[in-house]
């Protein structure tokens, strides 16, 4: 049987962002038992619709990385992925502690920032802590401590960074996890904004904390699945992709 174009989609844009092969296709296959005559049933009850599928799950480009961005960046914007909570009192957002994913995110930041000193700096909050704790740069724009999702995070960059600071160059470099930079670059493309990864002296990061807070940023494979419910669980609700 053909698959459908739906699954196709999904297929290529989980490759597009970088997540392996057998991961996708463990994915593929949960959504081909979920799937039935009126899409894929996310929940019971709960069903996504090819067309919506199709609209969401749009391909995601693999660039390779230039040796120079041109023009450079106006903004460097840092995302966090996930944080722990050191206490098991711990309950609100000012109580996270930034953890092994956002202390490497925020070295990320803090050479991008040397490499382009020109660049605003705006940063996810729990980087802004491994920042603030490393003593690295002083960002211009920290998010607030808020349980956010990406869409929320990058609204607050985009409302905060200066009115006219794209006006005649709208390149940003995203400083994020690898599995989470084509969500964050789809965003800022609906934004009308160019999205870069870091220059090629810097590696990407892609390891998972077993510590984590939070189970979805604790294995790919958890990460994956709880990034497709998302986006499904927002194309649900009327909400669009976030």
């Amino acid at each position: 049987m053909n698959e459908p174009n739906y699954m196709k989609r999904i297929r290529n844009h989980y490759l597009g962002r970088a997540f392996s092969r057998e991961l996708v296709s463990m994915l593929c296959d949960e959504i081909d038992r979920r799937a039935g005559s009126r899409g894929v049933e996310i929940a019971q009850g709960r069903w996504v619709s090819p067309e919506a599928l199709d609209e969401a799950f749009v391909p995601v480009e693999t660039k390779s990385r230039p040796t120079a961005l041109q023009p450079r960046p106006a903004a460097i914007i840092a995302m966090s992925f996930g944080y722990r909570l050191d206490s098991p009192f711990a309950r609100f957002p000012e109580d996270r502690r930034p953890g092994p994913n956002n202390e490497i995110l925020s070295e990320i930041a803090e050479r991008c920032s040397r490499i382009f000193p020109e660049a605003q700096l705006a940063v996810q909050h729990e980087v802004g802590i491994a920042l603030a704790e490393s003593g690295g740069p002083k960002p211009e724009i920290t998010s607030p401590a808020q349980d956010w999702n990406t869409n929320q995070v990058l609204a607050y960059f985009l409302d905060h960074l200066p009115p006219n600071l794209f006006a005649s160059n709208r390149n940003v470099i995203v400083v994020s996890h690898l599995h989470h930079y084509g969500r964050c670059a789809l965003r800022l493309r609906h934004a009308g904004l160019e999205a870069a990864v870091p220059p090629q002296e810097i590696a990407s990061y892609a390891n998972y904390d077993p510590s984590e807070a939070q189970p979805r940023f604790r294995s790919p494979w958890e990460y994956l699945l709880n990034d497709f419910l998302g986006l499904c669980g927002t194309l649900a609700s009327g909400q669009g992709p976030q």
